[in-house]
C-alpha cells in the first residue's frame, strides 16, 4: 500500500486515507455493504455510503479510538467539526468508484426536442 498525504481537518485532528489507485471492485464492494436496505430514503443511503467509504479508506488517523475498519461505530465518536470535512475530503475518491450515472428521468425533459428512445 503506497503512502498518502495526511490530510488536517478542523479540530487539529488528521487522517490518511488509503491511495485511491490502489483501490479494487472489493472495496466498493465493502463500502456499499454498509448501505442498508431501509425505508430510510436518499438521506440515510448517502450517509451508509460515506461511512462505508470511510471504513474503506481510513488507514490511520490520529483520534483515540480505532479505525472505521476495525470498529465502525468508531466513527459515531469523529467530533462534529470534522464531519463535513471529511465528507468533502473523500469526495473525489467516491466520484471514481461511484460516478454520476445518467438518470432515464432527465430524459423526459419537456425543452427537449426529440423523444426518449425507450421506457
Amino acid at each position: 500500500m503506497s503512502t498518502t498525504e495526511r490530510h488536517r481537518l478542523p479540530s487539529g485532528a488528521w487522517v490518511q486515507f488509503k491511495d485511491p489507485h490502489t483501490l479494487r471492485r472489493g472495496d466498493k464492494q465493502k463500502a456499499l455493504r454498509a448501505v442498508k436496505d431501509s425505508d430510510g430514503g436518499d438521506i440515510a443511503a448517502g450517509l451508509d455510503l460515506v461511512n462505508g467509504l470511510l471504513q474503506v479508506l481510513i488507514i490511520d488517523w490520529s483520534y483515540e479510538f480505532p479505525i472505521p475498519s476495525v470498529s465502525p461505530d468508531s466513527l459515531d465518536l469523529i467530533p462534529l467539526e470534522d464531519d463535513d470535512a471529511l465528507t468533502e475530503a473523500i469526495e473525489p475518491i467516491r466520484a471514481v468508484l461511484f460516478p454520476n450515472k445518467p438518470d432515464p428521468k432527465d430524459a423526459k425533459d419537456p425543452a427537449s426536442p426529440t423523444e426518449p428512445s425507450a421506457d
